[in-house]
């Protein structure tokens, strides 16, 4: 996944072939793992390709991605026009994975991608999702999507387009309040056909890109957005002060 500590709380990696939903609010780092996936896969010899609906690679946090777009070891699909239909995007995504040779799909976000098709075509954005998905794993390409949250931390919906459950696999990216602090937190939530870890894990955005940090120990209802520290009893054995 080229995130360090990643690969070990998916169970050794993503699967070849995999479906991956990355599901996180705003500034939680979705777009930065994505783009370490992708450079890892071109340090792999693999291709990849990047369907951009959120920013131009020049934006994102490093220039890496945009020298790999410009030497030509990522494809950009970067679709701006206000009439095309999923059916028309996926064409053309088929069209770059086939002559690229890529084995590696960023989607990027799914909500970005809603926005981009004509409005006439959003009311069949779900049944046109389905047959995006069917496509690429008849293509055998790992992919990767991601998803923004709203910021309403009660439930685990992850997608609006219902879409988690015919991924393969989902992280998802949360904030939580600890003493006052902003902090960041990542859990795998599944992964198909294969055992991962079931820790939720501090990480951080630097320079560097995502640092997964420890395991968040003594707190409940981290996923809440509001953890509490846990409750400790003491046992006081019977004819004892």
């Amino acid at each position: 996944m080229g995130v360090p500590r990643l690969d070990e709380m998916l169970g050794g990696g993503l699967p070849a072939g995999y479906s991956l939903l990355v599901a996180g609010p705003s500034g939680s780092g979705k777009t930065i793992l994505a783009t370490a996936f992708l450079t890892e896969g071109v340090r792999c010899g693999e291709p990849g390709i990047i369907v951009a609906f959120e920013q131009m690679p020049s934006q994102s946090w490093v220039r890496t991605l945009d020298d790999m777009v410009r030497a030509g070891q990522i494809g950009l699909i970067n679709s701006r026009s206000p009439d095309l239909s999923i059916d028309e995007i996926v064409q053309q995504l088929c069209n770059l994975i086939l002559k690229m040779k890529a084995t590696r799909v960023v989607i990027d976000s799914l909500s970005g991608f809603e926005l981009a098709v004509a409005p006439t075509f959003r009311e069949d954005f779900r049944e046109s999702l389905f047959r995006m998905f069917a496509v690429l794993a008849g293509l055998g390409v790992t992919v990767l999507m991601t998803s923004e949250l709203e910021d309403r931390y009660i439930d685990l919906r992850f997608s609006p387009y219902g879409a988690a459950f015919l991924t393969d696999a989902i992280i998802v990216q949360r904030y939580i309040e600890v003493e006052s602090c902003l902090q960041r937190v990542m859990a795998v939530v599944k992964v198909r056909a294969s055992t991962h870890s079931n820790e939720i894990r501090r990480y951080e955005i630097t320079a560097d890109g995502i640092v997964i940090g420890d395991q968040v120990l003594n707190y409940e209802g981290i996923l809440g957005g509001q953890p509490t520290l846990k409750k400790t009893t003491v046992k006081v054995k019977e004819g004892k002060p």
